[in-house]
């Protein structure tokens, strides 16, 4: 069986869906194949407690999805797509009742950070003006282009702001966050925050900490859970005359005379590709199904020693009928209306210590991590008058001996963790407590096959995985030494979190490449001279 379309997607994640959504746009017909029965990847939300209790079980806090430029160029709110940005973006509870909170009103942030330390609330308002609104075009550019070597950033960005922005490459978390702010809770905030994209703490990670920062007042909550954007981007392929396959794997891509020219489906089903083929699937195994020999062998190498991350995430959920009460709302009345919530660490030796156990394949001694209740700000994640809310801490993939240990010890590790989060909220048990879910880095690969080993983004945030070297400075952007192949996923360029930019990046390759006319306005290079 033979079936011909302009380009093939392989993968039906968020951003395969978009490469595939922008073609559409530009006028090809495009099929885009998933091998599991449901598309969205790591947007995905299910009914795993009770019916009418909706899960995001992957991705939940879409930060700065304000800025991107999908919403507007594929006009996603007509296809079904919106979201909620609460006023109260953040907060950090302690063991001791107080609390920090983040609101997207400047004011009232510096407000809660001044007291713990004024110094602290100055630097914070410093940094918000400069990267929250004046460096963020820049930042947005940086984003949504594809990464450059840094001779050519470095000739692009100048200026003492630009100096100061790439002066964060010679930092890891811990002392990025230690040169900005001076307030023990105040950096173990800003410690927690950072890891919430499961960045590394190594040398050089630190680079990170400008967009990161960027976006501390942009969390969104998708309106209807987390698989309302994936849903959204297939109704504008569909719409355009193509076609998202579910439930058949892709099993090889094939390429002729140098040229991909199609995949071979798990049935035998051969889908042709006249002008493209475009994988959002992980680059290792990109490289394995088109055939290593087709790569120069840095790129092979690089794609065998893939580093998928020392930590990934645990995720317990609960039914509940009322949402958490905070011991720290006393502290501050904010606290009940925060939408993401960190807890489990006082200071950077604990966040330390969590990551230590991480790396050393240990279940932690000390659990951190944040969450929501997401039915506090969008009733349809719970039946009316009931209540859904999550805590990931950061935990590892293979657990006291063997990734099979979250499965013969599912309920030990889940009542470790809800007598964790008991320290911090006082009703999360009794006739409150209606059921729970454990959703375990095993389960994260399980469910998703490019997330080996938990990796949540596909692929640590190190600084050999960042930038022009994600995945390789041998293939910057999108492009592969393959005519016509391409990649879009979360192990390609600015990959990661639900942002679209390996998507989008991909999309303006192809439009470019086959001298396509765009329906949209790219985003401009970065530039930054003053």
């Amino acid at each position: 069986m033979t079936t011909t379309y302009d380009g093939v997607v392989i993968g039906a994640g968020h951003n395969g869906l978009t490469t595939a959504a922008y073609l559409t746009r530009a006028g090809l017909k495009i099929a885009v194949i998933e091998a599991n029965e449901r598309i969205g990847g790591g947007c995905s939300t299910e009914e795993r407690i009770a019916p009418g209790h909706k899960l995001n079980l992957h991705a939940n806090f879409y930060m700065g999805i304000g800025h991107c430029p999908l919403l507007k160029d594929l006009d996603l709110a007509r296809y079904g797509f919106s979201y909620i940005e609460p006023p109260v973006q953040q907060a950090a509870v302690f063991r001791d009742g107080t609390c920090i909170t983040v609101h997207k009103d400047l004011d009232k942030t510096c407000e809660s950070l001044a007291r713990f330390s004024k110094q602290d609330a100055a630097t914070f308002r410093e940094l918000w003006n400069t990267y929250c609104i004046e460096m963020r075009p820049l930042l947005v550019s940086l984003m949504y282009n594809a990464p450059m070597p840094r001779e050519q950033i470095v000739d692009r960005l100048s200026g003492p702001k630009a100096k100061e922005l790439l002066s964060h490459a010679q930092h890891d978390l811990f002392s990025v966050v230690r040169k900005h702010f001076v307030d023990e809770r105040i950096r173990t905030l800003f410690t927690s925050y950072m890891h919430v994209i499961t960045t590394e703490n190594v040398m050089g990670s630190g680079i990170v900490f400008p967009a990161i920062f960027a976006n501390i007042a942009s969390f969104t909550l998708p309106v209807g859970g987390a698989v309302a954007l994936p849903l959204a981007l297939k109704r504008v392929v569909e719409d355009g005359g193509g076609v998202v396959l579910t439930g058949n794997a892709v099993k090889d891509i094939k390429v002729e005379g140098g040229r991909a020219t199609g995949v071979t489906l798990s049935d035998g089903t051969f889908v042709g590709a006249r002008k493209f083929v475009a994988s959002a699937i992980d680059f290792p195994r990109t490289v394995e199904m088109a055939g290593e020999e087709l790569f120069p062998e840095p790129v092979r190498e690089k794609a065998r020693d893939w580093h998928w991350g020392n930590h990934s995430l645990v995720t317990l959920h609960l039914a509940l009928k009322n949402p958490p009460a905070y011991r720290a709302e006393s502290f501050d009345p904010a606290m009940k209306k925060a939408y993401n919530i960190f807890f489990g660490m006082d200071d950077i030796e604990q966040v330390a210590s969590c990551f230590d156990d991480c790396a050393a394949k240990k279940f932690p001694k000390v659990l951190m991590g944040n969450g929501a209740c997401n039915s506090d700000f969008d009733p349809s994640y719970a039946p009316q008058g009931r209540h859904t809310a999550f805590w990931w801490p950061f935990a590892p993939y293979s657990v006291d001996g063997g990734p099979e240990n979250w499965e013969r010890n599912r309920a030990d590790y889940t009542q470790r963790i809800l007598d964790y989060w008991r320290v911090y909220a006082s009703n999360i048990e009794g006739d409150n407590l209606l059921g729970t879910y454990l959703f375990t880095p095993l389960d994260v690969e399980r469910l998703n096959a490019n997330m080996r080993q938990g990796a949540v983004r596909m692929g640590a945030y190190v600084p050999n995985q960042l930038g022009i070297n994600r995945p390789h400075a041998l293939m910057p952007g999108s492009r592969t030494p393959v005519e016509g192949l391409y990649l879009c996923g979360s192990s390609s360029g600015n990959g990661g979190g639900v942002n679209g930019a390996p998507g989008y990046i991909a999309a303006n390759a192809i439009v470019d490449d086959l001298k396509l006319t765009r329906s949209w306005t790219p985003v401009a290079a970065p530039e930054w001279k003053h």
